[in-house]
């Protein structure tokens, strides 16, 4: 598949493999939510969710395929934690825009913070980075649904669900992470999109 480079196929290879396991058919914190080519609300066109919580009350989460072109070294020039990085603000959703959510990857919960999934924790302020934080990314606004809003959606075919990969939340090249998992859903046989790695490149 073009555009995808070889350190996201370990990340695509567990996704083939959970895909030839049983179907995931209700959504939960910690799965992606990927639109389908059909889904054409522009908030959402082409984008990948990460649910953060699920409930009876509704739910939420954020898009991880939107960055910005605002430098984190630029938004927050006062932030000592932040001084240093090189990356981008991202687009996290129509909710909020002006709240700012973390996501953060460490093997020991963070301070001022809640577990997704895996080694996948949610921040709210400078504290949760703090500690041995080997990813994060800052995110503006978020997406959310009323209770029973995101089950019609995806009975009408807006969405795929697929188990959440900690290595394509915090991946190099968010922009490509929407077509390589929607490639990986519509395929006969999902190892096929990734098997041949010349044809990828």
């Amino acid at each position: 598949m073009r555009g995808i480079r070889p350190s996201a196929w370990p990340a695509l290879l567990a996704l083939a493999a959970a895909l030839s396991g049983p179907a995931h058919a209700q959504p939960a914190a910690g799965q992606f939510l990927v639109a389908t080519r059909e889904l054409a609300d522009p908030n959402f066109v082409r984008t990948v969710v990460l649910l953060v919580q699920y409930g009876q009350d509704g739910c939420w989460g954020l898009v991880i395929n939107r960055p910005t072109q605002t430098p984190l070294s630029r938004l927050f020039p006062g932030e000592e934690s932040l001084k240093g990085q090189t990356g981008r603000l991202f687009a996290g959703g129509p909710v909020s825009p002006g709240r700012f959510l973390l996501l953060l990857r460490s093997g020991r919960q963070p301070q001022d913070s809640l577990p997704v999934f895996a080694d996948v924790f949610l921040g709210w302020g400078p504290g949760s980075l703090k500690g041995r934080v080997s990813a994060f990314r800052l995110y503006t606004g978020y997406a959310g649904w009323a209770p029973g809003q995101l089950e019609t959606e995806l009975a009408r075919g807006d969405w795929r669900l697929l188990p959440a990969e900690a290595r394509l939340v915090f991946d190099e090249h968010p922009e490509l992470i929407w077509e390589a998992l929607i490639r990986l859903l519509e395929a006969p046989v999902a190892s096929d999109v990734i098997v041949d790695p010349e044809a990828h490149l």
